[in-house]
């Protein structure tokens, strides 16, 4: 079904200077597995017909535009060390161009998540691979003229907002070359320093054990479903992480035989406007911070304001304690890994995790010239019980739900989910 045409690397546009040659990784950076982000665009045929000489200029810009680009994110180009340094050695980028037998339209809704996935480069989501490029990028040809450009980036380097920037700034560069080359800030070590690297955890990803479906909230059902929860000023966020952890929660109780499984919810904070100064929107690392929910021992915990109150009282909890001099929020974060870590794999409890991208105008911002995508979408992984929020076109919520098939076939038909959810082609 999917055919190479070509596997080149690409090169900064420009050598990296001396002076910029390593790049330290801050604790926070070393703390966590070196996972490949997934993104993908998806463009159709139309779009894609505006470009002058079509798809062999295609290429050319995306591949150009990537030299010059990784210039300014020279980190991405570069070689991991050691778990705590980056040699900004000018590797490069992997550009892959395929051909998919099959026209976009059923790949995008394809009910099979597998399927998806074609899009991108085979092993790389989710990947621990050190022996690839810090960034994997793959062209993929539909039969029916559409596109799909899909990004793998290396997580040691930074978060979903650090993602963003580089895709954003890529694609600005990309539709004109008289776009100035951006400035992003490397916050590396300079907040969170390590005296000695540390080891880096493995977590090794199992997207062969979890099925992956699309649920789209539109604005009018998220306004909704806001409207039922007695919580005052719900966010879109609380209000849809507390509804779908609620019916995941449910379902894996009906799995298990009407047996209660204890569970509980964690997210993920940007720490870029939490610490004191705040750091700039385009400071690139992993500034996260976690929080979660206590566990839950009975179904009656959950209820949808009892959830929203819970993860708001937690945030709010690390938002107070945060202060940059005593480290305190470098503690939280180490602590919260360690309990997710603990919890997930003693299996005391179920633990469910959830990582909002919706305030990131992913579709808006990945124009390449040949207009805005139909659709920003994630890799299936990287292992069940993990939720990801992306903004849609109106305004409203697209969740990637990542759940074992058992799981998914009950959460997927739960009267509650379906009163504020579509769920669409299941990908």
């Amino acid at each position: 079904m999917q055919s190479i045409i070509s596997k080149k690397i690409i090169k900064p546009f420009t050598p990296t200077p001396s002076t910029q040659r390593w790049h330290k990784l801050s604790r926070l950076d070393q703390g966590l597995t070196h996972f490949y982000m997934p993104y993908v665009f998806f463009y159709p045929k139309d779009q894609v017909n505006a470009i002058p000489n079509g798809t062999k200029q295609l290429s050319y810009l995306l591949s150009n535009s990537l030299s010059k680009i990784l210039t300014c994110y020279c980190p991405w180009a570069g070689s991991l060390k050691d778990n705590g340094t980056i040699e900004c050695d000018d590797n490069g980028a992997e550009f892959l161009e395929v051909q998919i037998n099959s026209p976009m339209e059923s790949v995008v809704n394809h009910p099979d998540s597998n399927v998806k996935d074609l899009a991108f480069p085979q092993g790389v989501p989710w990947g621990n691979g050190v022996d690839r490029a810090l960034i994997v990028v793959q062209l993929s040809h539909f039969d029916c003229g559409g596109i799909a450009v899909s990004v793998c980036l290396s997580h040691k380097v930074g978060d979903g907002s650090s993602a963003h920037c580089f895709l954003r700034d890529w694609a600005a560069l990309t539709r004109s070359s008289d776009t100035i080359c951006p400035s992003p800030y490397f916050v590396e070590d300079s907040i969170l320093p390590s005296p000695i690297p540390l080891v880096s955890p493995v977590i090794r990803s199992d997207v062969d054990k979890c099925v992956q479906k699309r649920f789209m909230f539109s604005s009018t059902k998220l306004s909704a479903l806001k409207s039922s929860i007695d919580v005052e000023n719900v966010t879109s966020n609380e209000a849809v992480n507390a509804l779908l952890y609620k019916c995941a929660a449910s379902s894996a109780t009906i799995v298990n035989s009407g047996l209660f499984k204890r569970s509980q919810l964690f997210q993920f904070a940007d720490l870029r406007d939490m610490i004191s100064p705040p750091l700039p929107p385009n400071s690139i690392g992993n500034l996260l911070n976690a929080f979660s929910s206590p566990v839950y021992d009975s179904e009656e915990d959950l209820k949808l304001s009892k959830i929203v109150t819970d993860i708001r009282k937690s945030k709010n909890n690390i938002s107070a304690g945060n202060n940059l001099e005593e480290k305190e929020f470098a503690i939280n974060m180490l602590l919260n890994a360690f309990r997710i870590g603990e919890t997930y794999h003693k299996r005391k409890c179920d633990v469910y995790l959830s990582s909002s991208l919706s305030k990131f105008p992913f579709i808006q911002d990945l124009d390449f010239g040949f207009g805005k995508p139909i659709r920003a979408s994630m890799g299936r992984g990287p292992y069940d019980k993990v939720i990801f929020l992306m903004r849609t076109h109106d305004g409203g919520i697209e969740a990637l739900v990542n759940l074992d098939e058992q799981e998914m076939s009950v959460f997927e038909h739960d009267k509650h989910l379906l009163e504020f959810v579509t769920p669409i082609g299941h990908s």
